[in-house]
C-alpha cells in the first residue's frame, strides 16, 4: 500500500502538463476570464500560447488607468478590485493624452505635431499622422476619440477641434481629414461607419455629414430635455451601442449625488425622411460607459450578460469636475435613477492626474 501511494505521487510530480489536450487547454483558459491570469497561464511553455491565441481572451469589464507622466502605469479592475502597476518604456518622454479603448494616445515631448497608440499590455505601438494645426498644450482638453469596441483599424477615428476645425484620422491614414468649422459653434462629434455625427451646442441640431466627401445629409431637431434651472446639465454624448446612435444628457443638482440622465436613440425611419430622436426609458441588457468632461464627453457600451456580477440598465461614468482633472466614478441606475459612488485607490482631487477608462485587450490595432 505504501509501495503504490510512493508511485502515484512519483508520477503525479513528474506528469508533464506541457502534455496537456489543446482542448483541455481551452477549457482552462474559460474558467480564467481575468487578463492577467490569462497571459500568466499562456506564458507557462511554448505548448499552451500555441494552444491557444489571444482572441480566446473573454470580454473584458474595464479598467481605470491613472494618467501621469512617467513610464509606470497604475490601472484598477473595478471588478476584482485589483490594482495594477505596468511600465511601458514606450512612454518615457511622452506627453499622455488618455485613453481610447485598449491603447494610450500619447505625444513627443519637443515635437508637439507628433502623436501615436501605444497598448501598454502588449508594448505594442503605431503612428499617427503629423498634425500640425493644434498647440500640445490645449489638446488634453479638447482631444475626443470615438471607436467600437472590435479593434479593427478602420473603425479608428480620432477627432479633435483645432482653431474651429475638426480633424480625424485612422490608424494607418497619411494624413488628417480636415472638416471646417460651420458658424464659428462649438460641437459634441461622433463618427460611425462612414458617417460624421456634430451636435451644435448652440442649436442643439445633430448634423450627419458623409465622412469621405463632407457632404451633409441629415440636420436632425434637438429633442426636448428637462431641464431645470437650479440644476446643472450636460451633453448630449453621442455613443453607439448595438449598431444605434444614442444621445445621452444628464442633470446635477446641487446634491452630491442627485443625478438624472435622458436618454435618446436615433431613428432613421427606414430612410424616409428626416431622423428624429426617440426617448428610451430602457437600455435592457447593456451597460453604457462615459468619461465626461466640460464640455465634451466620450463613452462605449458592453453586455452586462457577458460579465458576472453586473446588471444591465445602468451608465457607469467618471465625472470630470470643472476645474480639477481627476474626477469621481458613478454607477447610476436607470430604472429606479439611483446613483452610487464607485471606490477606486485613485484621490479623486489629483491636480497632476486624471483618471480615464481602459479596455483591457491584448489585441492589436
Amino acid at each position: 500500500m505504501v509501495e503504490e501511494k510512493k508511485a502515484a505521487i512519483e508520477t503525479e510530480t513528474e506528469r508533464n502538463w506541457t502534455d496537456l489536450l489543446p482542448e483541455l487547454f481551452s477549457l482552462i483558459l474559460k474558467k480564467l476570464p481575468e487578463i492577467s491570469n490569462f497571459v500568466r497561464c499562456r506564458a507557462v511553455c511554448k505548448t499552451w500560447r500555441l494552444s491557444s491565441s489571444v482572441s480566446d481572451l473573454p470580454p473584458q469589464f474595464p479598467w481605470i488607468v491613472k494618467v501621469s507622466e512617467g513610464p509606470d502605469l497604475e490601472f484598477y479592475s473595478i471588478a476584482l478590485k485589483n490594482l495594477y502597476t505596468i511600465h511601458a518604456h514606450c512612454l518615457s518622454g511622452k506627453r499622455h493624452f488618455g485613453s481610447t479603448s485598449g491603447n494610450i494616445l500619447t505625444g513627443q515631448f519637443g515635437n508637439s505635431d507628433t502623436f501615436s497608440l501605444l497598448n501598454p499590455l502588449s508594448n505594442s505601438e503605431v503612428s499617427l499622422p503629423v498634425l500640425n494645426e493644434c498647440d500640445l498644450f490645449m489638446l488634453p482638453h479638447i482631444f475626443s476619440w470615438y471607436n467600437p469596441l472590435s479593434f479593427r483599424s478602420d473603425d479608428y477615428v480620432f477627432i479633435t477641434e483645432c482653431e474651429g476645425s475638426v480633424v480625424g484620422c485612422k490608424p494607418g491614414d497619411d494624413r488628417w481629414n480636415i472638416i471646417r468649422p460651420v458658424h464659428g459653434s462649438q460641437y459634441h462629434c461622433y463618427y460611425f461607419k462612414d458617417l460624421f455625427f456634430r451636435v451644435d451646442s448652440y442649436t442643439g441640431f445633430t448634423k450627419i455629414m458623409d465622412i469621405s466627401s463632407h457632404k451633409e445629409l441629415y440636420d436632425v431637431p434637438p429633442t426636448k430635455y428637462g431641464i431645470n434651472s437650479n440644476i446643472s446639465f450636460r451633453g448630449p454624448y453621442l455613443v453607439e451601442s448595438c449598431g444605434e446612435i444614442l444621445s445621452v444628457c444628464h442633470n446635477q443638482s446641487n446634491k452630491w449625488m442627485d443625478f438624472k440622465f435622458s436618454i435618446h436613440r436615433l431613428e432613421f425611419g427606414n430612410g424616409k425622411g428626416n431622423p428624429c430622436w426617440v426617448e428610451l426609458s430602457s437600455i435592457g441588457d447593456r451597460i453604457l460607459f462615459f468619461e465626461i468632461a466640460v464640455p465634451y464627453g466620450r463613452g462605449f457600451w458592453l453586455r452586462a450578460s457577458d460579465f458576472t456580477g453586473f446588471k444591465g440598465n445602468c451608465i457607469y461614468f467618471i465625472n470630470r469636475l470643472h476645474a480639477i482633472r481627476s474626477g469621481y466614478i458613478h454607477m447610476y441606475d436607470i430604472e429606479n435613477s439611483e446613483t452610487i459612488l464607485i471606490d477606486t485607490p485613485f484621490a479623486p482631487f489629483d491636480l497632476k492626474n486624471h483618471i480615464t477608462w481602459f479596455m483591457p485587450t491584448l489585441n492589436l490595432i
